[in-house]
């Protein structure tokens, strides 16, 4: 009898380690540190010209006029398109250039 209650005890140690370990590894991939959007890119002319754009109703960005990110947007005025922003690697120290 006791033997039967040393392993049924054992057993449901192991399935609570064995649930919270399922449980911290689902938590860790929906805990991502990005964010998704799809968002409608707009932009009146003038802005345009001094490189802003309204990307749906919750974020404005300015950029380079010139820049790959300045053409991207430039055609994509009017249509929706998805943005994923996303921590880099490790930290890395800035380096000045000379």
């Amino acid at each position: 009898m006791r033997k039967g209650l040393v392993s049924w005890a054992v057993l449901a140690i192991l399935t609570v380690v064995a649930t919270f370990a399922i449980g911290v590894t689902v938590g860790q991939a929906n805990d991502r540190d990005e964010a998704v959007m799809t968002v409608q890119v707009s932009s009146a002319d003038h802005e345009v010209l001094e490189g802003y754009f309204t990307l749906g109703d919750s974020a404005t960005v300015m950029v380079k006029p010139g820049s790959d990110l300045y053409k991207f947007l430039s055609r994509q005025r009017g249509r929706k398109v998805t943005i994923t922003l996303s921590r880099t690697g490790s930290p890395e120290l800035s380096r000045l250039e000379r």
